[in-house]
């Protein structure tokens, strides 16, 4: 500590840490304008980036095409008759002896829309000839594979359900009644190519 006489003798102790006062200069307007120009660019691409994220995210109502469509069991054919067409979710509903199973209604080779022949028994490309049987198997023609199936669950009349297994295998009825079909087509199932 150090010790220094005052100007009527009084001793004045000046200790080692002594408080600095810093006098800053509050924010000018100019400052101010670049803060408030920053802040209002960041909420302007903010809003653009949500606003670009929200468009492009796709959202699918229920019976529309991407989305869940739900029938009646009333849809569903008897077995081996003419399958069912439902034109808004590019589907076909087919029965076989194997059991049933949701077809993507579109052609494997160029994205044709193949039909019903009910003189053949079998679907057929138009375009350019593909030949599938009625559970979508390839026949013949110049489509690399089979008809692609769409994932579905069936709801039974018992209150069981079952759901197709991610190939393209079809559900056995085993004697059991239909009373809901739900079809995600959203939801794609590739067949194995014809050669293999």
């Amino acid at each position: 500590m150090a010790t220094a006489t005052g100007t009527k003798g009084a001793l004045v102790e000046k200790t080692a840490t002594q408080q600095v006062v810093v006098d800053v200069a509050g924010i000018n307007r100019r400052e101010f304008l670049y803060y408030i120009w920053g802040a209002s660019m960041v909420m302007l691409l903010g809003q653009a980036g949500v606003g670009l994220v929200w468009f492009l995210l796709p959202r699918f109502r229920e019976g529309e095409y991407g989305g869940e469509f739900r029938f009646d069991g009333s849809v569903v054919p008897e077995v081996n008759a003419e399958p069912t067409r439902i034109p808004d979710g590019r589907m076909w509903l087919s029965n076989t002896d194997e059991g049933f199973v949701v077809l993507f209604g579109i052609c494997t080779h160029l994205g044709c829309l193949p039909g019903w022949s009910k003189n053949n028994h079998r679907f057929e490309c138009p375009c350019h000839g593909s030949k599938y049987e009625i559970g979508g198997e390839w026949i013949e023609g110049p489509a690399p594979r089979g008809l692609d199936a769409l994932e579905f669950t069936l709801v039974f009349t018992d209150g069981s359900s079952a759901s197709s297994n991610g190939t393209r295998d079809p559900i056995a009825l085993n004697g059991r009644t239909i009373s809901q079909v739900i079809v995600n087509s959203g939801k794609k199932i590739t067949g194995p190519p014809h050669g293999a």
